[in-house]
């Protein structure tokens, strides 16, 4: 019984669990952050062998899945519309594999110092950099690490502009291992432990330096930026429809039931109507993802071709361009395949009567795994199991639209699908395209208002301080906003809102930042410096033992 017990969750991981549990949305005390993994630390520290730490990691993994994305389950259930035990097993198959850097880092850490604090600043920043490299090395279904949890800091999030997300990890893994040592330390201290009020003085010595390094280049960061934004002569003026359509109208516009695509289409006809008619109109107008129901210009019936030929007239009358989310259809000799699409219809002054707007169409490249297709299964034996779920076509890769207005350059749209903007890379191709703006349309109804919404707008932000790049996002459900390039948020709509917004958004000239010209440059960097240092440690013990 006793031998059991040892691998059973330490009290420090279940409080580091909690801590970090607490700082994600939907709670949100991201301040939980700085000191989230100091419990667990020690739970490394009283672990008597390298097994005992991968398992206190691998509980650690565990139940920040169940307890942070406990969303996935009902997820699971809307969209695939199947029952919440289905949902619940999707949840554990999650939450198994949800943080497995964290099993990794644990056993390597307890192996290499036995769980105990680092000893010199440079042996924490190498502890950082085995953290950061591996969580870099980790697949994860959401892109997701800590140092999103630094979006709540308008000073220390500007480093995401030249290391990315992982950068912002690394900050946190050098705070929360300063916080270790100099609360060991401390306890040492009490204990009357030679040289523990020496260690006491280190550690808050590295806290001290650490964080005043952090927070001084921030805040150089978000100074240049801000001073860009002053000088911006380019502005545009760009306005979003959140429809909040339900669910269930979705699925019935999706069963070709035209009293719901008519009702769904009329939900964002009215809404920019509202924009239009406003005393400041937008230049520009975007709808969320699937926001036209069905395919666009691509009639599959007389119904589809009614709501086709009312909304391009809808366009041309407005006057304005709107970029919007509908599905493409392709028909090969083999089969129908259908694409997830942003398009930008933009008409042209004096267009005659029936004249179709000039289109430009965007497909989606990174589709979601079980919602959009059904890795390495076929897609009959996929609809017999999950008649609900989709089954799409990846497009060609990031595609920068243009926006012509008359007198100026085009302006560069990069449009990015949901699903798409929690990867980096897709931001940074559209920047190195010279995009001058980011688009993002999505839908997270399925995900509800438990966080996952919140997450996703959080992870929208970081990409346009990695860019420099301003974004409009818009969402069927919330949150859609404005994000300016140093991450600030105009305009956040609420979740489950039927609402429009309209924001004057600056277009200054940052030039490309350092995380777009050398891409996802500091994980496998961090990567390497830790393997480096574990070698170099090992052939140290080596050459002492001989």
């Amino acid at each position: 019984m006793a031998s059991a017990a040892r691998y059973m969750p330490k009290v420090g991981t279940l409080a580091s669990t909690a801590c970090i549990v607490l700082a994600v949305p939907p709670v949100q005390w991201s301040a939980l952050i700085w000191v989230g993994l100091v419990p667990w630390l020690f739970s490394l520290r009283r672990c008597a062998t390298t097994f005992e730490a991968v398992v206190q990691g691998f509980w650690l993994n565990l139940l920040l899945g169940f307890g942070g994305t406990f969303w996935v389950a009902h997820a699971t259930a809307r969209y695939l519309s199947v029952s919440i035990s289905v949902g619940m097993l999707a949840l554990i198959g999650h939450s198994l594999v949800h943080q497995l850097q964290l099993v990794v880092f644990g056993g390597l850490y307890w192996k290499t110092s036995r769980g105990a604090p680092p000893a010199t600043f440079g042996s924490l920043l190498m502890v950082a950099c085995v953290y950061v490299g591996l969580d870099w090395l980790t697949p994860k279904i959401f892109q997701d690490t800590l140092g999103v949890l630094l979006w709540s800091s308008g000073t220390l999030r500007q480093l995401a502009a030249w290391g990315g997300a992982m950068l912002l990890t690394f900050v946190i893994l050098v705070v929360n291992l300063a916080v270790y040592a100099s609360v060991a330390a401390m306890l040492d201290a009490r204990r009357a432990v030679p040289g523990a009020t020496a260690r006491l003085a280190r550690g808050g010595l590295w806290l001290f330096v650490s964080l005043a390094a952090f927070v001084s280049l921030g805040a150089l960061e978000e100074a240049r930026v801000r001073d860009a934004m002053t000088a911006s002569r380019r502005i545009l003026r760009v306005g979003l429809v959140q429809g909040s359509v339900s669910d269930d109208l979705k699925r019935r516009s999706a069963r070709g039931d035209p009293e719901a695509a008519r009702a769904t289409l009329d939900t964002y006809v009215r809404g920019t109507r509202r924009l239009l008619d406003s005393p400041n109109p937008p230049a520009l107008v975007l709808w969320p993802e699937t926001a036209y129901p069905g395919v666009f210009r691509k009639p599959e019936s007389d119904a589809q071709l009614h709501l086709n030929v009312a909304f391009d007239r809808f366009i041309a009358d407005a006057g304005v361009p709107i970029a919007f989310g509908a599905y493409d259809r392709e028909d090969r000799s083999d089969r129908r395949v259908l694409r997830n699409a942003v398009y930008l219809v933009s008409p042209t002054p004096g267009q005659q009567k029936g004249q179709l707007s000039p289109m430009q169409t965007y497909h989606k490249s990174i589709l979601f795994p079980v919602g959009e297709y059904f890795p390495f299964f076929e897609e009959t034996t996929v609809r017999q199991w999950l008649p609900h779920s989709a089954h799409l076509a990846s497009g060609e890769g990031p595609r920068v639209l243009e926006l012509l207005r008359p007198g100026e350059e085009p302006l560069r749209l990069g449009p990015s699908i949901c699903y798409e903007d929690v990867f980096a890379s897709h931001a940074q191709a559209l920047a190195r395209s010279k995009a001058d703006l980011l688009l993002n349309v999505s839908n997270d109804s399925w995900f509800g208002d438990d966080g996952a919404a919140q997450w996703h707008l959080m992870m929208a932000s970081v990409r346009s301080i990695e860019t420099g790049l301003p974004q409009v996002r818009a969402t069927n459900s919330g949150y859609s906003a404005f994000i300016l390039p140093n991450g600030e948020l105009h305009e956040v709509t609420g979740f489950g809102e039927e609402t429009v917004r309209a924001f004057d958004l600056p277009m200054p000239r940052l030039g490309t930042t350092l995380r777009s010209r050398l891409g996802d440059w500091f994980g496998p960097f961090s990567l390497a410096v830790a393997a480096l240092g574990l070698l170099a440690g090992r052939l140290r013990r080596r050459d002492g033992s001989a």
